[in-house]
């Protein structure tokens, strides 16, 4: 569990040290956090503070108690959690990242809102699909493509830790084209950053899609071989919710993405039907499929290693 402190955020076990039942779930505010179980009450720091009738059992002592904290570092406003006592610390990792998303204000921004979805394929698919624009061609005809055309797409070489596709608006648009929702543009922009969109890759689950207007971060959360867990916010300038129109942007900008999400999960699908067939073979890919075989050269690496 992740629990804004009196002192800092930390990340938690939550699972009660008495008989395992978890003291939490889902969202929201506590100041303690009470086990349904035994009624085994935790501070905001893991501290066990009440421990009803454990008077009698012998040696026991409720300041012994803590919940296990998980390693835990905040890059760019965001939280990231590692099990590894000996992985370098995120933030060396991505140094030049946080240097390259400098300009769009991200431990500024607020969350407009936030989309979930369970999908019925595998994460890898998930992550090949959102970094390449090669199927801009295909799956997004009528509604990325006229913007953001397949051709004008290149990807960076592998960085430590991340990679990035950079997008550009079709040539004649007007640049505004890039901010269709209305929502305050980041300041300070050239006219070159104006014209394009960033896909960036955090190795090997966390994706982000940078326009001239919001960030969208996304955690792709692998479940089984066949299930994956899709979480994505939706990152606003604080002056966004001033508008007066904001809901109505938010619900406009729901619309358009569960319309660009379904046209992925749509042949997502397929994909992960294809790749059962005794027949299916690697394909030849295209430069603009880089970033699908940076991931396997990532995932080769870890299973090497």
């Amino acid at each position: 569990m992740v629990v804004r402190g009196r002192d800092r955020i930390r990340v938690m076990s939550r699972v009660c040290l008495h008989r395992w039942v978890p003291v939490v779930s889902g969202a929201g505010n506590a100041k303690r956090f009470s086990c349904p179980f035994h009624r085994w009450t935790y501070d905001l720091d893991g501290q066990l503070v009440a421990a009803p009738l454990m008077e009698q059992a012998e040696g026991f002592d409720i300041r012994a108690c803590k919940l296990p904290e998980i390693r835990s570092e905040i890059v760019n406003g965001t939280i990231f959690v590692t099990f590894s006592s000996t992985t370098p610390a995120i933030g060396e990792t991505l140094a030049d990242l946080v240097e390259a998303m400098a300009p769009y204000r991200p431990s500024e921004l607020i969350l407009g809102f936030s989309v979930e979805f369970e999908l019925d394929f595998n994460w890898k698919v998930v992550v090949e699909t959102f970094m390449e624009a090669y199927h801009h061609i295909g799956a997004h005809a009528k509604t990325l493509e006229p913007l953001y055309p397949a051709a004008l797409h290149w990807v960076d070489d592998t960085r430590r830790g991340w990679t990035a596709g950079h997008g550009y608006l079709k040539p004649g648009l007007p640049t505004p084209a890039g901010n269709r929702s209305g929502l305050p543009e980041f300041p300070g922009l050239t006219e070159d950053q104006r014209r394009r969109s960033l896909c960036l890759l955090v190795y090997p689950t966390n994706t982000m899609f940078i326009s001239v207007d919001k960030i969208t971060w996304t955690s792709v959360i692998p479940v089984a071989p066949d299930k994956t867990k899709w979480i994505r916010h939706i990152l606003v300038l604080p002056e966004a919710r001033d508008l007066p129109n904001f809901d109505k942007i938010v619900a406009d900008l729901r619309i358009l993405g569960l319309k660009v999400n379904q046209e992925d999960i749509a042949v997502n699908r397929l994909q992960q039907l294809g790749a059962a067939s005794s027949f299916a073979r690697a394909g030849r890919l295209s430069h603009l499929e880089k970033p699908v075989w940076q991931l396997a050269d990532f995932i080769r690496d870890r299973i090497r290693a």
